[in-house]
């Protein structure tokens, strides 16, 4: 059920049965010479729709505007600071809160949301417990791609070749559903990454946007991403949907 797709007495009879919400959250930054610019968004918002199937969540419109400032000298990548996202997700969730939604479960696509996803999270956990008589929140965040049946299969399918931008898991989801690029023909796999930059750069944790470039001409970080097929990303749709209800279930129980 897509809370933008039904109306408020609708909303209101789901809120009844149950007050948790699934809200995909991507981004609008480049994804290399074969990934669309709204990958992030668009894997996030399919797994969450997917998933909805089994556990009956309400799914939010995605946020698709978030941190990427690394990928700034990339056209079409649209980034906005962490505050700003902070200030985006207190505000949504104050006004579902105040409709009676207690249970924010967040199915994070990029990386660079994290840090800021979870800071906001803790402020407004405590601002929340501070108030008499107000009903408790609770917040889950999870990325996709760290689910463990997920996880499993992008190491059984492209092991270092994953990388850890415009990886082919996220390439082979889009494919699934959207158009395919069709890669360069001088496109070749990028050299692997060491285990102490995967270590030091994880969420996305990037230098400037003119470094990142000149260390990753064609947008791409250690991902060999045009592995990624319709087929695979098919599997990837089934697994983390599957995974990613039962996760979501299982917060509502333990809140």
């Amino acid at each position: 059920m897509k809370l933008s797709e039904s109306t408020w007495q609708e909303v209101e009879s789901y809120l009844a049965k149950c007050p948790g919400i699934l809200i995909p959250i991507g981004s609008t930054e480049q994804h290399g010479p074969v990934g669309l610019i709204g990958t992030d968004s668009f894997c996030a918002s399919a797994i969450a729709e997917a998933s909805a199937e089994f556990s009956n969540a309400l799914v939010a419109p995605p946020i698709c505007f978030t941190p990427a400032q690394f990928n700034e000298t990339f056209p079409g990548t649209i980034s906005i600071s962490s505050s700003t996202l902070m200030q985006l997700v207190s505000d949504m969730v104050h006004s579902l809160a105040r409709q009676g939604f207690q249970y924010f479960y967040f199915l994070n696509g990029h990386g660079a949301n994290l840090a800021p996803l979870k800071a906001v999270c803790h402020d407004l956990t405590a601002e929340f417990s501070r108030r008499e008589n107000a009903a408790k929140i609770r917040f889950r965040i999870r990325s996709w791609w760290d689910y463990s049946e997920t996880d499993s299969l992008r190491n059984q399918l492209y092991g270092v070749g994953e990388g850890l931008h415009g990886t082919p898991s996220e390439i082979a989801i889009t494919r699934a559903f959207l158009r395919r690029v069709k890669a360069p023909s001088d496109l070749k796999a990028p050299p692997p990454l060491t285990k102490s930059f995967i270590k030091n750069h994880a969420g996305d944790f990037h230098l400037d946007a003119d470094h990142h470039r000149n260390q990753f001409p064609d947008g791409r970080v250690g991902s060999d991403s045009d592995k990624g097929s319709a087929s695979d990303g098919q599997r990837f749709l089934e697994v983390a949907a599957k995974e990613a209800a039962s996760d979501y279930l299982e917060f509502l129980e333990e809140s």
